[in-house]
């Protein structure tokens, strides 16, 4: 009865109006102290301050943010997050959906290992919660699967639960996928009625994973007085306007320190105080929610105050360093004389606080307008454009899918929107940020000298900025990336294509046929100049091939339709039944047409029925289509699109049913697509490259061409594959790959001006 009642309380408790608000010396602080804090943390090159909250006695007595950021804003909280995770299964816990000593294979049976291990078998919810699950090493590849939970109960538990600290943000998603499991309610939407709504902190969002669930350990977006109220009702012990809305046993247990990181100098580390319940104890008898890069919300019981940072630092202990020497004197024991002169001068601060934007001090020219990289950067962009708007500059980020266009401005922030997804510390996390649809960005620039151009990028709802410094050397320009997590230099060329610049398809064939060849043909999309991919349906490494894709939405794909399996070594099997196109081994014959090297192993060797043919081609379609539902076409592996020409109108007819063009099947005639080769036989890299160049100095504006080969990578698995004829696959497919990611072969397109398409695009004009 006690546990409805509470909830009831909770649940209807009155929308929170915000904090009340004081001054300074009222509350017993300096605001000379206050004002030194800040200056201090603007001046350290190690810290960029986002914002600042500090209450005492329950009042807010300064407040502050650093322009763009603002009191209205989402900031992304990292971890932080995981105190709130905690804080859900507190409530949990007084509701009676779980206990802290049950084992969290009893959440997920299903989800269990065949054989679990002992110490996951003992693995209990008060391991997750004091980051002592046994881990040897944190199971962050989890995040790129797509069952995060399953994954990690398939993790490595070397240390009995409980015994060892070690950071573990998927341990806390864990704590999240509980909670949901239990309460049938994500964490965000379980937290609302009994956290959010009492305390009055409304318009969150947290990520989640790919399954739906959120992320609980990192993800959630606050503002900061919404982090201030959560300091504060822990400072109260849970109580919120004269109600007692969070256990007081739970805060206690939640602050108090339960496990202790390995040996450190505790004397000057606020890392080695103690762990509680996803919380940190800090010196000077305080504890703290505490995320990446300086978001903290820190409780100071002997203070009765509550401080709040945000921003974006380097180094986390230097920032709680400067608290303690320079904000922690400014609470005073007793009263503090009133000085109008000194609190004016503080909140003049405050209300004035900026981040410098970039500014030119040099007169510049941009000599290259439409860069493309040699190497694909981190974040998979393609290109950047650069263009004068008025007093504006436009940049446009090219990807492979879209063109984020913001502006920049010289000596001030320019504030836009953007789809472009900025540096994020669990930027390779599955579904990372899908809920967030347009990300708020401030983009300023300025010219360093004649030759560098300087562009800052912050993402003021997240909290990071990137500095993009490029460096014209003519048509040739390096570009520099630069975040906190990295630093990082590209160089990019002028492309001078235009609209009626010759197009070349770059088409890489055979993906599905062994690992190397899948590697290498992702490799030739992400970072060569390939713009096509042709996969065979039935072949051995298909289902790799699909999830490669699947995570690459950006790049073309064909059917390649096969009906032979030519390996000695590696072989394949129709989809269908198929008989007339079956060996005795149930394989496809090696060849489509006869061959001394494999006599009675070709197709043309025995009667085949096109309704064989006509079930197989549907097959292949629609297993590839159910994958890969972007497939644009269709082209014949070995030439089993036209070998008669009963073959050649059967894929045709079959074809045009699914809206499929066939692309090898009277190309010119059909889209007006010219074939081009080189002669590669006894050929070193270095000589197919030079004849590969030679060849682009032949191709015309107005018209499309495409260049067909096969990459591979010359490694153990392929120097296995091989057919009579043909015994240096593993050195030859090499080539293909160096070609195809080949910085000379790249030069060579952007300065002649040739546009690279895909058949999607070739066949949608």
């Amino acid at each position: 009865m006690k546990k409805i009642l509470f909830l009831l309380l909770v649940t209807v408790s009155a929308v929170a109006q915000p904090l009340p608000r004081s001054t300074p010396e009222a509350q017993g602080v300096s605001s000379r102290e206050i004002r030194d804090f800040v200056e201090a943390w603007e001046a350290s090159t190690a810290h960029e301050p986002h914002s600042l909250m500090v209450l005492r006695h329950g009042k807010v007595i300064a407040e502050g943010w650093w322009n763009p950021f603002g009191p209205d804003l989402l900031h992304t909280m990292y971890s932080v997050s995981k105190s709130f995770t905690a804080t859900g299964i507190g409530f949990a816990l007084h509701e009676g959906r779980l206990r802290l000593d049950d084992t969290v294979l009893s959440f997920f049976p299903e989800d269990s290992p065949v054989n679990p291990s002992d110490n996951l078998r003992r693995l209990r919810v008060r391991d997750l919660l004091t980051m002592s699950a046994g881990n040897d090493q944190e199971p962050r590849y989890m995040l790129a699967e797509d069952h995060w939970v399953s994954a990690f109960l398939r993790s490595n538990y070397v240390y009995e639960p409980g015994s060892r600290f070690m950071y573990n943000s998927p341990a806390t998603y864990m704590l999240s996928a509980i909670l949901q499991k239990v309460t049938g309610e994500k964490l965000l939407d379980y937290l609302a009625p009994r956290l959010f709504r009492p305390l009055g902190i409304t318009g969150v969002d947290w990520e989640v994973d790919p399954r739906g669930i959120n992320t609980g350990g990192w993800g959630l977006r606050l503002k900061t007085e919404d982090m201030a109220k959560f300091g504060q009702l822990f400072l109260q012990k849970g109580r919120w306007n004269g109600q007692q809305i969070l256990p007081e046993e739970w805060v206690m247990q939640a602050s108090s320190a339960k496990i202790f990181p390995p040996e450190g100098q505790r004397e000057n580390s606020d890392w080695h105080q103690g762990y509680g319940f996803q919380m940190w104890r800090g010196r000077h008898q305080t504890f703290r929610a505490d995320g990446a890069f300086g978001q903290n919300i820190i409780v100071l019981p002997e203070k009765d105050a509550v401080i709040i940072t945000t921003g974006e630092s380097s180094d986390l202990q230097g920032l709680l360093n400067l608290v303690w020497d320079k904000l922690l004197p400014a609470f005073k024991e007793g009263k503090v004389k009133k000085d109008p002169t000194l609190y004016l001068s503080l909140t003049g601060k405050l209300k004035n606080l900026s981040l410098a934007p970039q500014k030119s001090v040099s007169a510049g020219s941009i000599t290259a307008g439409n860069l493309v990289f040699l190497e694909t950067p981190y974040h998979s962009l393609k290109g950047l454009k650069l263009k004068k708007a008025n007093a504006d500059l436009e940049v446009t980020f090219v990807t492979d899918s879209l063109n984020h266009v913001i502006p920049f401005s010289d000596g001030k922030w320019a504030l836009s929107e953007t789809t472009l997804k900025g540096p994020y510390l669990v930027a390779g996390a599955r579904a990372n940020r899908s809920l967030i649809p347009r990300h708020k960005v401030a983009g300023s620039y300025g010219w360093k000298d004649p030759q560098t151009l300087v562009l800052a990028l912050m993402y003021y709802e997240n909290m990071h900025t990137e500095t993009i410094t490029i460096q014209f050397h003519g048509e040739v320009a390096l570009v520099s990336f630069k975040n906190i997590m990295l630093d990082k230099t590209y160089k990019a060329v002028e492309d001078r294509s235009q609209d009626s610049s010759p197009r070349l398809i770059m088409r890489g064939d055979d993906m599905g046929y062994s690992h190397s060849g899948n590697l290498a043909l992702l490799k030739s999309s992400l970072q060569g100049i390939q713009t096509s991919i042709e996969v065979i349906a039935p072949a051995p490494w298909f289902p790799e091939a699909v999830k490669m894709l699947q995570e690459n939405p950006g790049i073309d794909v064909g059917l390649h339709f096969a009906l032979t399996s030519e390996w000695d070594n590696v072989k394949w099997r129709p989809l269908t039944e198929a008989k007339s196109l079956r060996n005795a081994d149930g394989y496809f014959y090696s060849m489509i047409q006869k061959n001394s090297y494999y006599p009675g192993q070709a197709i043309m060797d025995h009667g085949f029925e096109l309704r064989d043919i006509e079930m197989e081609l549907r097959a292949q379609i629609e297993l590839l289509k159910k994958y890969v539902p972007r497939v644009s076409h269709i082209s014949g592996h070995m030439g089993c699109t036209l070998f008669t020409p009963e073959v050649k109108a059967l894929v045709r007819k079959v074809a045009a049913e699914y809206g499929l063009p066939v692309v090898d099947s009277d190309a010119v005639k059909d889209f007006g697509i010219e074939y081009i080769w080189i002669d590669s036989r006894n050929k070193s890299t270095e000589e197919r490259i030079d004849a590969f160049i030679r060849q682009l100095d032949k191709l015309e504006n107005h018209k499309t061409y495409v260049f067909l080969e096969h990459p591979g990578l010359d490694n153990e698995e392929l120097r296995a594959i091989h057919h009579i004829g043909y015994e240096n696959v593993a050195q030859d497919r090499q080539a293909v790959t160096d070609l195809f990611t080949s910085e000379k072969v790249k030069m060579a397109i952007y300065r002649k001006g040739i546009r690279l398409v895909s058949y999607r695009e070739a066949l949608s004009k």
